[in-house]
């Protein structure tokens, strides 16, 4: 009996020990370190493309536009051999009627003590007119319309010049004016521009009525460097009036592009006399033939009146040396020299 009640007390005891044990849970335990990434899978196979979608249906057409231009500001050369252009009618005359040609060489000379002496040279630009309109699309009634002239020069390369005493000379211009007969570079003398017509006055003189001073060649070129030494100057730049460039220009018939006269004058006294030579457009050496340059720039199709210049550019006596030559560099690099 005695065991029975040890073995009660016993049983009792664990089952207190197991109720102690049958509260609530304890907290998580800290996480585990993170495992190693697994490789990457194989990237499946790229699914067909879709089908295209039908084009949408295309806009009402909007007003039509002005047409643009692509080349709004545009330079012209002229040299005879230069794109086929052979235009050039370029010779020299004098009193005496010796050495009157249109060969390689044209001389402008002023001699005090011997009037026979005298050299003087004419030259001109055929087919300018057709090639400058044709490239803004116009005719010369309407050239004014579509395009100004902003800036034409001449350039002459001077092989020599000789001066007995060291002065500065000055190039004059005299332009042709339509009462004027046309010259014949093979025929032009001191006295006659062709067969059939003679000057207005011996010298191959023009009545130059209309131009920038009137009844005389006073259109000048100021050259301060002709010295006693017999010497080639090189390029000469010489600037012409743009009335007068765009009066050849917008003419059709041709009829008002008539040339120009050269001649030279220095203050020299006392019988000396001074001479410059050019090379001329049958000269075998072709890019030193004389070269006229005509800039011109589109003229806007809504403007209402004419665009005057632009009030940047230079004055021509107030540009330098290499801005006077810069439409000549670009000519060589057009020629890829």
């Amino acid at each position: 009996m005695k065991s029975i009640k040890v073995l009660g007390m016993a049983l009792l005891g664990m089952s207190i020990i197991m109720a102690s044990c049958s509260g609530e849970d304890g907290k998580d335990g800290l996480p585990g370190d993170k495992g190693d990434k697994g490789a990457q899978g194989d990237q499946g196979p790229k699914g067909d493309q879709g089908d295209q979608g039908d084009q949408g249906d295309q806009g009402d057409p909007g007003a039509d536009g002005q047409d643009g231009s692509d080349k709004p500001n545009m330079e012209f050369y002229f040299q005879n051999g230069y794109n086929d252009y052979t235009g050039t009618q370029d010779a020299q005359i004098s009193p005496d009627g010796l050495n009157d040609t249109n060969n390689e060489f044209m001389v402008i000379r002023e001699d005090l003590g011997d009037p026979n002496g005298m050299r003087q040279s004419v030259i001109r630009f055929d087919g300018i007119s057709g090639v400058v309109n044709t490239a803004f699309d116009t005719d010369g009634a309407n050239c004014g319309e579509s395009y100004r002239v902003d800036q034409a020069i001449l350039y002459l390369y001077s092989h020599f010049s000789t001066v007995d005493v060291a002065t500065p000379g000055y190039i004059h211009l005299g332009f042709y004016e339509d009462g004027d007969p046309l010259f014949d570079e093979s025929l032009v003398s001191w006295t006659a521009a062709n067969s059939i017509d003679n000057w207005n006055f011996n010298g191959a003189g023009s009545w130059w009525a209309d131009n920038p001073f009137p009844g005389t060649d006073g259109y000048t070129n100021y050259m301060p460097s002709i010295t006693t030494t017999s010497k080639a100057l090189g390029w000469i730049a010489i600037p012409l009036p743009r009335d007068i460039v765009s009066n050849w220009i917008c003419d059709a018939s041709g009829e008002n592009n008539k040339g120009i006269r050269l001649r030279l004058t220095t203050d020299l006294g006392n019988g000396e006399s001074t001479r410059m030579g050019f090379f001329t457009s049958e000269n075998g050496n072709t890019d030193l033939r004389p070269l006229l340059v005509v800039q011109t720039t589109e003229v806007e199709p809504s403007a209402t009146t004419k665009m005057a210049p632009s009030s940047k550019a230079k004055d021509w006596d107030s540009m330098s040396y290499e801005e006077k030559m810069a439409p000549l560099y670009r000519y060589f690099a057009a020629k890829g020299l």
